[in-house]
């Protein structure tokens, strides 16, 4: 069900304020930036950036309570990826991210 929200429609079934936090955790950024480019391990992003698997490994664990990362069992792996609503707000690029209030720009000068 959608609801008026200062003369917009809300129908987002994400909650913005937590998102924003999430977000505003430079590895966590990172971590979405090279999720938007391929599905990966904790292993593959702790050696992508440079950041020990037990950190990447609670980064998952925020934005997969916030909705934009799941995992997939493969073996004994956990292939993380973006969840398809969140990517849903990412320019055909990737490079974008456009969360209606504020954009996050991403480019090769992350990390």
């Amino acid at each position: 069900m959608t609801q008026p929200v200062n003369n917009q429609v809300n129908d987002s079934p994400f909650n913005w304020t937590a998102i924003l936090k999430a977000l505003a955790d430079e590895n966590r950024l990172q971590i979405i930036h090279e999720l938007l480019k391929q599905e990966a391990t904790v292993q593959d992003l702790s050696t992508i950036l440079d950041i020990q698997m037990y950190n990447i490994s609670k980064h998952l664990k925020i934005l997969e309570a916030n909705g934009l990362v799941r995992k997939r069992k493969d073996g004994n792996y956990r292939i993380y990826h973006i969840t398809e609503n969140f990517r849903s707000r990412v320019s055909s690029d990737n490079q974008v991210l456009d969360l209606g209030c504020c954009k996050f720009i991403f480019g090769d000068s992350v990390k």
